[in-house]
């Protein structure tokens, strides 16, 4: 990017911009980035579905006895109906898997960072970032669909996910750095929280040492859940990138640019 001197317009196949973002990418202040937010949803929507409902139904844990050839009951599960599930960032992603678990007859809560006139079809309630700790406390499920922000890192320590009631699953994918990863570690271990649900990690790849591979209430996945193996997301990249071509040869501006000092 340092030698593209004649830069103009960069798009991101990624919803998430942060690697272009650093210094030393040398990316100007003059060259417009847009990325592929929104593309992604649907895939990442029916990912977290699939976390949702394995966690609930203990379905990881039975998945780990067949090849033990072990035929045994492992306790209580879940519905999804009449649960009370909390989405902690309502883009393109998050809205896409709330209104999944409301067609399904949840309660979802969703978390935003402004303020909105309305709210959307897909959250039964909508809650601003600062009221964090009041959407979540009751939560049978919390989903975090957040980008890397100096806000989102760390943004559920101890002390926040001690908050969330006893037995609540929490799933991540969006940016591994919003957890305390090793705050999270012990609250599985302890019981506090019943499971997880983590398409990403801190750092990544996830160090062959972490606990987190060994811990029975987990499941893990190498941050797959949006990537280019679904052809539908693929096609729809492709898509978003046509069309902002066209408005670009056109000269006519962007549906999104992304702001940089928010990060996405």
């Amino acid at each position: 990017m340092r030698e593209a001197k004649h830069l103009k317009w960069f798009h991101a196949q990624s919803a998430g911009v942060e690697n272009y973002l650093r210094p030393e990418m040398g990316l100007s202040e003059s060259v417009i980035l847009t990325n592929s937010a929104g593309m992604h949803g649907i895939g990442i929507a029916e990912h977290l579905l699939t976390f949702t409902l394995m966690l609930m139904r203990r379905m990881h844990s039975y998945v780990r006895q067949q090849p033990l050839h072990k035929w045994e009951y492992l306790g209580p599960i879940q519905s999804i109906y009449q649960s009370r599930i909390t989405v902690v960032g309502l883009g393109g992603i998050g809205s896409q898997y709330a209104a999944r678990c409301r067609a399904l007859g949840a309660t979802v809560l969703g978390v935003v960072r402004a303020p909105r006139e309305t709210v959307p079809d897909c959250v039964d309630e909508l809650f601003t970032i600062d009221q964090l700790d009041e959407a979540i406390k009751d939560a049978d499920v919390v989903a975090l669909t957040l980008p890397s922000t100096a806000e989102t890192i760390k943004l559920f320590d101890k002390a926040r996910m001690l908050k969330m009631k006893k037995g609540a699953f929490i799933l991540n994918i969006g940016r591994g750095s919003a957890i305390d990863q090793d705050a999270m570690i012990a609250l599985l271990e302890s019981g506090h929280l019943g499971g997880a649900g983590l398409d990403v990690t801190d750092p990544e790849p996830l160090p062959t040492d972490s606990k987190l591979w060994d811990l029975p209430n987990v499941i893990l996945t190498p941050h797959v859940s949006g990537g280019g193996s679904l052809a539908l997301t693929s096609d729809l990249i492709v898509d978003r990138f046509v069309e902002y071509l066209q408005d670009y040869i056109a000269g006519r501006p962007f549906k999104q640019v992304v702001d940089r000092k928010a990060g996405y």
